[in-house]
C-alpha cells in the first residue's frame, strides 16, 4: 500500500510540472506575439515617419528660350551653326535666300546697269555736243572780230565821205548778226555742258544705287541670319536647301544665364519650403549638386506643358503637384557651361514634418531649444 501511494504521488507531481511547463511556454509565445506586433508597429512607424521627412521632387531646367525665325519664305541656303553651338550675339547662324526677292533685285540691278549705261553714252555725247559747240563758238567770234574790223575801217571811210551810208549800214548789220551768232553759239555750249553734267550726277546716283544693292544682300534676296543674344541653339528646325514659310521657328537659344528651374512638389512638401531658402539640387549634367534659391509658387505651370509630359504617366497625376520656381546660386562658369535646356532636376533634403501624428513625433524627438 506504501508503494502504491508513493506512485500515484509521483504521477500527480509530473502531471502538475507538465501543465505548468505549457502554460509557462504559452505566455511566452504570446509574449513573443506581443513583442513582434510592437516591432513590426515601431518598424512601421518609423519607416513612414523616416519617408516623411524626406521631401522628394523631380523637376526641369527651364529658361527665356528666344526664339529665331525668317520674316519672309526663305530658303536656307547654308548652315553656318550647328545644333547646341554657343553662339554670341550678331553671330551669323545660316544664311538664307527669298528666291522672290532675288529675281525681283537681278530685274532691278539689270534695269540700273542700262539705265547707267544710256546715262554715260548721254553725258559722252553731251561732252562731245559741247566741244563742237565751242568750236562753232570760236568760229562765229572769229567771223565776228573780222566783221568789227570792217565795221571800225567803214566807219572811218564814212567820215571822210569816201563810202556811202549804205554800206555802212551793211558792215554794221553784219556786225551784229555776228553777234548774235556767236551769242546763240555760247548758250548751246553752255547747254550742252549742263546736260553732260547732269547726265554725269544721275550716272553717279545710279552707280551708287548699284553699289548699294550690291553691298546689301538682304535687298537682292539673300541675307544673313543672325543670333540675336548669345547661348546655345536648340531646338534646331533648320535643314539647308528647304523652304521655311514665314514666323516658322527655326532656332530657339537658351542662354545659361537666364536659366532657372522648375520642381514638382507634394503640395504637403511645397509649404514646408520656406521662400528665400537655398537647398541642394541635382542637375542632369553636372557632376555635383548646385544650390537653388526658393522662389515660390510658379502659376505659370498650372497647366501640364507638353514638354512636361514624359515625367508623368498620366496627366490625371498633375493635380497632384505644385510647381515651384528655383533660381540657380552661384553658378561657376563651368557649370554654366554645361547647363542645357530642359536637363532634368532632383531634390531629396531632409525636413521635420511640422503638422499631425508625424509632427507631434518630430517635436517630441526634436532637442529643446537653446536657452536665450
Amino acid at each position: 500500500m506504501r508503494f502504491q501511494k508513493t506512485k500515484e504521488a509521483s504521477v500527480t507531481t509530473k502531471v502538475a510540472d507538465v501543465g505548468g511547463e505549457l502554460r509557462r511556454s504559452y505566455r511566452r509565445r504570446t509574449l513573443r506575439r506581443y513583442l513582434i506586433l510592437l516591432a513590426v508597429v515601431v518598424v512601421g512607424f518609423g519607416v513612414a515617419f523616416a519617408d516623411r521627412c524626406w521631401i522628394n521632387a523631380d523637376g526641369i531646367v527651364v529658361g527665356q528660350l528666344t526664339p529665331v525665325n525668317p520674316i519672309s519664305q526663305v530658303r536656307v541656303a547654308k548652315l553656318r551653326a550647328k545644333c547646341l553651338d554657343y553662339v554670341s550675339e550678331g553671330q551669323v547662324i545660316a544664311d538664307m535666300q527669298n528666291e522672290i526677292t532675288m529675281q525681283a533685285g537681278a530685274q532691278q540691278l539689270q534695269q540700273l546697269q542700262i539705265e547707267l549705261a544710256q546715262t554715260e553714252a548721254e553725258a559722252e555725247i553731251s561732252a562731245k555736243e559741247a566741244q563742237a559747240a565751242e568750236q562753232y563758238r570760236d568760229a562765229q567770234q572769229a567771223v565776228s572780230n573780222q566783221l568789227k574790223t570792217v565795221y571800225d575801217a567803214e566807219s572811218d571811210l564814212l567820215k571822210k565821205n569816201y563810202v556811202s551810208s549804205l554800206v555802212w549800214n551793211k558792215a554794221k548789220a553784219d556786225v551784229v548778226k555776228a553777234d548774235a551768232d556767236t551769242a546763240a553759239a555760247s548758250f548751246a555750249v553752255e547747254t550742252k555742258r549742263q546736260d553732260s553734267a547732269r547726265a554725269t550726277r544721275e550716272a553717279s546716283l545710279i552707280t551708287a544705287r548699284i553699289a548699294s544693292l550690291n553691298a546689301s544682300p538682304e535687298l537682292m534676296g539673300s541675307y544673313p541670319l543672325k543670333s540675336p543674344k548669345a547661348g546655345y541653339l536648340t531646338q534646331c528646325n533648320a535643314f539647308q536647301g528647304e523652304v521655311v514659310n514665314p514666323d516658322t521657328q527655326l532656332y530657339q537659344i537658351f542662354n545659361p544665364s537666364d536659366a532657372y528651374m522648375i520642381a514638382f512638389l507634394d503640395p504637403e512638401d511645397a509649404v514646408r519650403l520656406k521662400i528665400g531658402e537655398q537647398i541642394p539640387i541635382k542637375v542632369t549634367g553636372l557632376a555635383k549638386p548646385v544650390s537653388g534659391q526658393v522662389t515660390g509658387f510658379y502659376p505659370e505651370y498650372s497647366g501640364l506643358p507638353a514638354s512636361l509630359t514624359r515625367y508623368f504617366w498620366q496627366q490625371e497625376k498633375w493635380s497632384q503637384f505644385e510647381p515651384m520656381r528655383i533660381d540657380f546660386a552661384g553658378l561657376d562658369d563651368a557649370q554654366q557651361k554645361a547647363l542645357r535646356a530642359s536637363a532634368q532636376i532632383a531634390i531629396s533634403i531632409w525636413r521635420l514634418p511640422e503638422h499631425g501624428i508625424f509632427g507631434w513625433a518630430a517635436r517630441l524627438l526634436a532637442p529643446a531649444p537653446a536657452a536665450q
